[in-house]
């Protein structure tokens, strides 16, 4: 049986969720190939820009809580047997109106959990938090068991903590088409044809090009990160601002930003904001950042924090795979046989990687999991 494929299992793409899922998959001992469009670590996804936000207490839903709790356990895992520091526990603050999704969704959760949190109102989020200008008539939702990963460095790390384990990794090179097949798959690149007996897809925002019955699953729209110079960065420093989440009572307009990390700046994303939401073909790539977005920072700046030169120092584009609801898509769908697919993270999935890979590897292996995924069944919106 072995010598009719070329592994067991085929990873494509090795971003956040494939690279990931490429070290689970070693970890068992499976044999398994990973192939990635370009080098793992690259800048042309949506798994780069130095730092990304973990929550436990997590806004988007308490269902998330159990697989969060677990992501924490095996990024650990990965950092013990990397070497490599990938997680800095800082703490989380929310700030936003009290029927928020950012205030009213964590509470849910920590509540649901038994999670501890510090809910701050009025004059006591203004003295602890300086750095809000605007903080009147809102509320702070702090948890400790928050902090921020190091993307690059998860990637990477994934992928040659896999490779120590067996697996083998083709770079640079992009499939262009996936046969399914319930017994024998066949992963197609420019050159060759590989074959094997499940295939796990993380490909990002290339999903629905390269595997079309997906397409109605999600949308893929250009995101935009810049780094602020801080007046003083000592008041940034992450012993006195955590990694944090604004919003307004609507949702139109919420950003995330981290403490200052370089000793000079604080890096700010915008996760909705009016004139944010441009479609994206990932085969041209995200469009560069410009003089519009610096000018719709300096306005969110302004709106929300103070002590810093609201113009940033550099920006970069990223992209956001979105589903209609905002989950994700993990697992299988009955008229693709034999894949497993991973998409549609809506730029808030990056902390679940090592989890995901967790889920995804044991469908490869068992056709199952033994992790609460059924909200990300790829079906429910059939």
């Amino acid at each position: 049986m072995r010598s009719q494929v070329d592994a067991e299992v085929i990873v494509v793409g090795l971003g956040a969720m494939g690279s990931q899922t490429l070290w689970r998959l070693a970890e068992r001992g499976t044999d398994v190939l990973g192939i990635e469009r370009f080098v793992p670590g690259h800048d042309r996804g949506a798994s780069h820009g130095e730092s990304r936000i973990i929550r436990s207490a997590y806004a988007e839903g308490a269902a998330y809580v159990p697989l969060v709790k677990r992501a924490w356990r095996l990024w650990r895992e990965l950092e013990e047997a990397s070497g490599r520091s990938l997680l800095e526990r800082t703490g989380a603050l929310m700030v936003g109106p009290a029927d928020s999704s950012v205030i009213a969704g964590p509470l849910a959760s920590a509540r649901t959990w038994d999670l501890e949190y510090d809910l701050l109102q009025g004059a006591e989020l203004r003295e602890r938090y300086p750095q809000f200008a605007h903080a009147e008539g809102l509320l702070g939702f702090h948890e400790r068991d928050a902090g921020y990963l190091r993307p690059e460095e998860a990637v990477t790390a994934g992928v040659a903590v896999a490779e120590t384990r067996g697996a083998r990794v083709v770079r640079e090179t992009a499939v262009t088409e996936i046969v399914p097949d319930p017994d024998l798959l066949r992963v197609r690149t420019g050159d060759r044809e590989y074959t094997a007996r499940h295939v796990v897809v993380s490909v990002g925002g290339w999903l629905r090009g390269l595997l079309p019955a997906t397409a109605p699953l999600m949308t893929v729209e250009r995101r935009v990160m810049g780094w602020f110079r801080a007046t003083d960065p000592l008041s940034f420093a992450a012993e006195r601002l955590p990694v944090f989440v604004h919003s307004d009572a609507s949702g139109d307009r919420s950003l995330y930003g981290f403490p200052c990390l370089d000793g000079e700046t604080v890096k700010i994303g915008l996760h909705t904001w009016p004139g944010i939401d441009e479609p994206t073909d990932p085969a041209l790539g995200h469009r560069p950042p410009d003089r519009a977005d610096a000018e719709r920072f300096a306005d969110a700046i302004g709106r929300t924090l103070t002590g810093l030169d609201p113009y940033p120092v550099r920006m970069l584009s990223c992209m956001y795979a979105l589903t209609p609801d905002r989950h994700f898509l993990v697992g299988p769908r009955r008229d693709l046989p034999g894949l497993t697919l991973l998409g549609g993270f809506s730029g808030h999935g990056f902390k679940f990687a090592s989890v995901i890979g967790e889920i995804a590897a044991e469908f490869a292996t068992t056709g199952g999991t033994t992790l609460p995924v059924a909200p990300f069944d790829p079906h429910r919106f059939d």
